[in-house]
């Protein structure tokens, strides 16, 4: 393999500054211009080089951003939940001033404040206190994050570890000498909408039935809102999962199949079930409770005519609405932690949770074949033998053999994730890393 480095980067960075991408407001004026490509292969390297050193024993990490201070302010001149902190002096750009100056600096919480300028070149100019929210591209979530300007953001997360955004969107990373861009997103594939579209249809149903609706006052629900909840809760679940440090198996199963799945079977044994129509149905509760007050709020200030959709969500959430989200992503951190009894967590695509500890009676065998997907939909594949992977992607391998409408997610202990259904004529699965949940 040629491994690649931080001149590798810019040349994805630039063909992917000025695409669309994401969601924009469309009053923005679009992403800030770029610096020479020279300038962006030393803002690069002297990020990787620093991302391989440490600083009294301390590992790096820092996010930095290229924009000016003025940048981060509003047209009435405020800074939108933003705390800008301007050194009286800049400070040179350059690795040792960045090991001795990151250090200090949360994460998650702030940015360094870089600036071009042609007769002074590269400067740290100040810090940006941003708050975490932005965490939510990777983790999940729908609270709203400060606003920031379409910049070129870095983020260096560990060794050789770069993760290159504009503004709050992610273009591309590099990690392990590769350069991956969220092209392959498989939670974006259409198959994968599919397979959740019978819930949100379900769901949008039993909404429309809801005893309380007031008719000409509740606003309709975008179709899309359920779908984009959903991920946002499997989002955080693959990340709780990722952060535990001991991996995990979750297992969906199609609507229907819970009553095969939860009684005994020879193809998976559950220790722990849940009964019936308790809290294994949280979440199926929860969003229908989401989906009347989110329409009782817009149709209070928009009428009856709106369609309120995942920006309503986030923008308007009040007591009742921040009450039932935290509750949302409450037990989504519940069904991630299950993951840590030897053995899976079985739920239905609803998703209905069956039980955890669910133990899978059979093996794929050394020597076999499973397919690698390379685009979302598993047309471009790549064959393997799984020699590299341990029992808990053999037996999640061997039961989407025996049932094709199975979606498993492995987590490894290193953190690793990989999507695993049936695609036709094999075994197909798909890497999923944090990137993936950008769009």
């Amino acid at each position: 393999m040629v491994h690649k480095y931080p001149q590798d980067l810019v040349v994805q960075l630039l063909e992917k500054w000025h695409r669309p991408m994401g969601t924009r407001d469309p009053n923005d004026a679009g992403p800030l211009p770029l610096p020479s490509n020279k300038v962006l292969e030393e803002l690069l390297s002297t990020c990787y080089q620093v991302s391989q050193m440490q600083e009294e024993s301390r590992d790096i990490r820092f996010r930095l951003i290229l924009a000016e201070a003025e940048h981060f302010r509003s047209k009435e001149g405020e800074q939108q939940g933003l705390f800008i902190l301007k050194l009286a002096e800049p400070r040179p750009y350059n690795t040792y001033e960045l090991l001795k100056l990151v250090p200090s600096i949360n994460f998650n919480n702030s940015l360094v404040g870089i600036r071009f300028r042609e007769n002074e070149g590269l400067q740290i100019w100040g810090v940006i206190h941003s708050g975490s929210r932005w965490t939510q591209v990777i983790h999940g979530g729908s609270k709203q994050a400060a606003p920031l300007p379409v910049a070129l953001g870095i983020n260096v997360v560990g060794a050789g570890r770069l993760t290159v955004f504009r503004g709050l969107e992610i273009l591309v990373q590099l990690t392990g000498g590769k350069i991956i861009a969220p092209s392959i997103n498989v939670f974006q594939a259409d198959w994968m909408k599919e397979r959740f579209s019978k819930i949100q249809s379900q769901l949008a149903a039993e909404h429309a039935q809801n005893p309380l609706m007031v008719k000409n006052e509740w606003a309709r629900i975008d179709p899309s809102f359920v779908g984009k909840l959903y991920l946002e809760f499997f989002k955080h679940v693959i990340s709780t999962v990722r952060r535990s440090g001991h991996g995990g198996t979750i297992l969906s199963f199609p609507a229907g199949m819970e009553n095969i799945i939860s009684k005994d079977n020879p193809h998976i044994s559950i220790k722990y079930r849940f009964a019936e129509n308790g809290a294994n149905v949280q979440l199926k509760t929860l969003v229908l409770e989401i989906m009347q007050a989110l329409a009782t709020i817009c149709g209070r200030l928009y009428g009856h005519d709106y369609v309120a959709g995942w920006k309503d969500y986030v923008a308007l959430q009040g007591k009742r609405l921040s009450q039932l989200d935290e509750q949302v992503f409450k037990y989504a951190r519940f069904v991630a932690r299950l993951t840590g009894v030897d053995g899976a967590v079985v739920t239905t695509e609803a998703p209905e949770l069956i039980g955890f500890g669910g133990i899978i009676q059979g093996n794929y065998e050394m020597g076999q074949h499973v397919s690698k997907a390379l685009d979302p939909e598993g047309m471009s594949r790549q064959i393997e033998r799984i020699e590299s992977v341990g029992t808990r992607h053999r037996s999640c391998y061997y039961l989407c053999k025996k049932f094709h409408n199975v979606l498993g997610i492995v987590v490894s202990q290193d953190g690793k994730v990989r999507a695993v259904t049936w695609g036709d004529d094999t075994v197909l699965y798909w890497d999923v890393i944090p990137i993936d949940f950008a769009l």
